[in-house]
C-alpha cells in the first residue's frame, strides 16, 4: 500500500517584507544607522529583493521546512562612502543563509554555518 501524498509545506517567507536590525558575526555587530534602511523582500515567485547599505539588489530563493537557500545577489552599482564594507558582509550573508526562525515580528537568518545571525523586524 502507498502512503498518501503530502503537500509541500507552504513558503513562510513568500510575501514578506522585512528590516535589518543587526547583523552579527563573531564578536562583531554591525546595526544600520538611521540614514541606512537595509531591506529583504521575499516575493511568491521565489525571487527576494531589496535595499543594502547603498544599492538594491535581487536573487532567487528556496525555502525547506526552517532552511533557507539564497543565490548570489545581483545589484546596481552604486558607490556610496563608508558602508560599502558593510554592504559586501551584508550581501555575502544573505549568500551563505542557513537556518532561519520566525518569532512573531521577527525573523533570524544563520549563514556560514553557524558562523553569523541576521536579525529581521517585519516591515508591513
Amino acid at each position: 500500500m502507498v502512503a498518501p501524498a503530502v503537500a509541500d509545506e507552504p513558503n513562510r517567507l513568500a510575501n514578506t517584507r522585512w528590516e535589518l536590525e543587526s547583523l552579527i558575526e563573531g564578536r562583531t555587530i554591525w546595526e544600520p544607522s538611521g540614514r541606512t534602511e537595509v531591506t529583504l523582500v521575499f516575493q511568491a515567485d521565489g525571487t527576494a529583493n531589496g535595499k543594502a547599505p547603498c544599492n538594491y539588489y535581487f536573487a532567487s530563493y528556496t525555502v525547506e521546512g526552517n532552511t533557507l537557500s539564497m543565490s548570489s545577489a545581483g545589484s546596481t552599482r552604486m558607490f556610496c562612502e563608508g558602508v560599502m564594507e558593510q554592504e559586501g558582509r551584508y550581501l555575502r550573508a544573505l549568500e551563505q543563509a542557513g537556518r532561519f526562525e520566525l518569532s512573531g515580528d521577527e525573523l533570524r537568518i544563520e549563514y556560514g554555518n553557524g558562523q553569523g545571525t541576521l536579525i529581521f523586524e517585519r516591515d508591513d
